[in-house]
């Protein structure tokens, strides 16, 4: 390949990688339902090789999947819409009760009114808050379903080009420079690892807390009293653990709280929610997803801790992936940036100053 071609090449490698940031920065407010999507794509490639593996026919095993998941989507949405306001108006008898009951005991110990008052002042703010936040969510609804069409959209589309796609890519990468192509073709490798290692992560966690949660919830009722719908509470942190940071409290949470104030359980709720924030909510965001991140990705338990907790922090939901996506191939591109920019391989590197 002469000079002029080799220039060529690689200005129109720089002209494609603007465009692909300039398209990056239209899609960025829909940048977490197409990430989430990306992930999802892969549990539905998945999902069509072990049907298709039974029923032997492609378009079959497509159907199944592609019905399946709007399937879910539907019933998730309708009942949303169903019980929004119901939920709110539990909400509410929740938090005027737990306030009379905290009211109740601050006189009884004999606090000044002033810090009554502000007690109080402070439970009417916080109910108004989270009942004003359940009404926005349900205008926002539009919004919502408009990031949730972008997300069905571009799973099952990626679930379906998946083939025509990757023979699309390698196309593009058979055709650059040989320096370009071995950076973008490891970058592409690494990506497809790290999805599948944040994924078979995410559910790993997922199942250990959902365990953790029917264990722990069952031991308690043995030392207390019976509590009910233990599989529907399991469900729910399973779910959780696939969301940010917090979201394991919002089950929990609320159970410890009702069985302490409204149940008139204090030690039942007391103990749930010693056991969950310590074995739902510590324990597994510091030792058991950068354990388990790992062993599927492996990489050092410090990169997954941060890319898990850190980027949630700083970018939302798609830090989810973004964390550890980031994080593992600035890693790996400064570990293997010699590698990627020799046409002589390592091992020859190191015979040759051995020599």
């Amino acid at each position: 390949m002469d000079e002029g071609e080799l220039r060529a090449r690689r200005e129109t490698l720089l002209v494609a990688i603007f465009l692909f940031l300039g398209s990056l920065v239209i899609v960025y407010p829909f940048l977490d339902a197409i990430l989430i999507a990306i992930a999802v794509s892969y549990l539905l490639s998945f999902a069509h090789t072990q049907i298709n593996s039974r029923l032997e026919n492609e378009m079959l095993s497509s159907i199944i999947v592609i019905s399946s998941v709007l399937g879910v989507f539907i019933i998730g949405i309708y009942f949303f819409i169903n019980n929004a306001f119901y939920i709110q108006d539990q909400f509410q008898v929740f938090a005027i009760s737990l306030e009379d009951r905290v009211i109740d005991a601050l006189e009884t110990l004999d606090i000044p009114q002033r810090f009554q008052d502000n007690v109080r002042t402070y439970f009417s703010s916080f109910s108004s808050m989270a009942s004003q936040r359940v009404v926005d969510i349900f205008f926002a609804l539009p919004g919502i379903l408009i990031d949730i069409g972008i997300f069905l959209v571009t799973a099952i589309f990626l679930y379906r080009d998946r083939t025509k796609l990757k023979a699309e890519i390698e196309g593009i990468l058979s055709g650059l420079p040989q320096t370009e192509e071995k950076i973008i073709r490891s970058l592409f490798q690494s990506i497809d690892s790290i999805f599948r290692g944040v994924f078979v992560t995410q559910v790993i966690v997922a199942l250990a807390m959902a365990l953790a949660t029917a264990v722990g919830f069952y031991a308690i009722s043995l030392v207390t009293t019976q509590m009910p719908l233990i599989p529907l509470w399991s469900l729910l942190i399973a779910i959780a653990a696939l969301l940010p940071i917090i979201a394991g409290f919002m089950v929990y949470g609320p159970v410890g709280l009702y069985y302490l104030t409204l149940a008139q359980e204090p030690i039942k709720g007391s103990l749930i929610l010693i056991y969950g924030i310590i074995f739902l909510q510590i324990l597994p965001e510091i030792f058991l997803r950068p354990y388990v991140g790992s062993k599927s990705l492996d990489e050092h338990p410090l990169i997954i801790f941060i890319g898990f907790l850190a980027g949630p922090l700083v970018l939302g939901l798609k830090g989810l992936i973004l964390g550890p996506l980031i994080l593992i191939l600035t890693k790996e591109f400064l570990f293997n940036y010699t590698d990627l920019v020799s046409s002589v391989p390592a091992q020859n590197r190191i015979e040759d100053k051995e020599d």
